[in-house]
């Protein structure tokens, strides 16, 4: 039942001199797809699948930039952890 699924949210720094970039974009929906959990990304103005790597990029979002993370779904905590480290890590670039 979809009103059941745990939903958590995260909110994460781009700590990427670069931003979210098509490489960045294209990591983030790869991790994201690797889970059941149905994942959001939002700016200020804008929310988007976590799937779509051009939706991630349409979001623009520079370093420094705060993105929120909504995960629903039985694995929504761990999706959230995953990206948050790869967040934290600058998408292993820095």
């Amino acid at each position: 039942m979809a009103g059941s699924e745990p939903k958590v949210t995260r909110t994460v720094v781009v700590n990427n001199c670069e931003g979210v970039h098509a490489r960045a974009a294209t990591l983030i929906a790869e991790l994201v797809r690797r889970f059941d959990s149905r994942v959001k990304l939002a700016n200020h103005s804008d929310r988007v699948e976590g799937t779509d790597v051009l939706q991630i990029l349409s979001l623009g979002a520079a370093q420094g930039e705060e993105l929120v993370i909504e995960a629903t779904g039985h694995d929504a905590e761990k999706v959230l952890e995953a990206l948050a480290r790869l967040f934290a890590d600058s998408f292993a670039e820095n």
